[in-house]
């Protein structure tokens, strides 16, 4: 599936398995955190702006990913313990 987004003012064609609402929202979501990112430094050159937004998103990612590992851990220890008190 293709679709046209618009991050920043410039336009983009998308090509994914996604749908159309999904590759919008995405598109939306960098949008959104690029436009809060350029309000907060004006005179950035786009590129930098654009640097800055994958930099703030990866970060979101890899806490997001670290958050969850540990909810695994909690998850798995509670599993054994569930497993241990049945005996």
């Amino acid at each position: 599936m293709g679709v046209r987004v618009r991050i920043l003012n410039g336009e983009y064609n998308l090509r994914a398995d996604e749908d159309e609402g999904y590759l919008k929202g995405i598109a939306a979501y960098v949008d959104n955190k690029a436009k809060g990112i350029a309000s907060s430094f004006p005179h950035k050159e786009r590129e930098e702006i654009s640097i800055l937004t994958c930099l703030n998103i990866a970060d979101e990612l890899c806490k997001l990913k670290e958050k969850n590992r540990k909810a695994k851990e909690i998850i798995q220890r509670l599993i054994e313990k569930i497993e241990k008190n049945s005996k």
